[in-house]
């Protein structure tokens, strides 16, 4: 099993895209792919965020290839911050990269700003025929200054997660989004704050048993 990410770097729309896969290039078939979203590129996210990096090796467990990136302006990749719209193109681009490799669904899964331009990934996916979103996963959505239009996701399964002890977006806002949007499944809990500081192992046995029930893993793991 491959432990470690893979680094590259691909064209991105600003320049230089640096992009990590994790079981990629051992799997046979690359139908289904995880695409993950890192937290605002203004306040230390990048894609060695924890969070990130908790979900990408869940993913490689779960034997689901993995996809992350550096938004333009962090790491190796070129640009600068674009203020949620050109981060989508980002996430296209790497969207467009993974559909040259046979994936044609995508699981998509952010934290914090992250997440909302996850939420905003999902139908510039699909106006480009770049895939299916099977999935969308938004941990502590930032959607008090990153809004998420509701209308396109509509029929996509979404599960959003958050602690009611969040100091960085407002556990009001995002409970308002839960109710507008009616995830399949929630998890609500009243500790952790914004970075789940010792609930890390509880938000990935959480996620590792929402994947569980719609069909993604097949066995429990520890």
């Amino acid at each position: 099993m491959q432990t470690q990410p893979t680094i590259q770097v691909i064209e991105g729309p600003a320049g230089a895209l640096e992009v990590a896969t994790l079981g990629v290039e051992s799997c046979p078939s690359v139908t289904r792919g995880l695409l993950l979203l890192h937290p605002h590129p203004l306040h230390g996210g990048s894609m060695a965020n924890k969070i990130i990096t908790t979900l990408a090796r869940l993913g490689r467990d779960s034997q689901i290839p993995t996809f992350a990136l550096n938004f333009r302006g962090v790491g190796g990749s070129e640009g600068v911050f674009d203020h949620g719209f050109g981060e989508v193109d980002d996430a296209l681009a790497v969207a467009r990269f993974g559909w040259q490799m046979g994936v044609h669904e995508w699981m998509l899964a952010g934290f914090s700003f992250g997440a909302a331009m996850a939420g905003r990934l999902v139908p510039r996916l699909h106006a480009e025929s770049l895939g299916r979103v099977v999935d969308l996963l938004q941990v502590a959505p930032a959607v008090e200054n990153f809004p998420i239009p509701l209308e396109p996701l509509a029929d996509i399964p979404k599960a959003i997660l958050f602690n009611t002890d969040d100091d960085v977006v407002s556990p009001a806002a995002m409970q308002a989004y839960v109710e507008a949007s009616a995830p399949q499944w929630t998890s609500i809990h009243a500790t952790g704050g914004h970075f789940y500081h010792g609930e890390l192992v509880r938000l990935k046995q959480e996620v590792f048993g929402y994947w569980q029930s719609r069909g993604f893993v097949a066995d429990a793991r520890d």
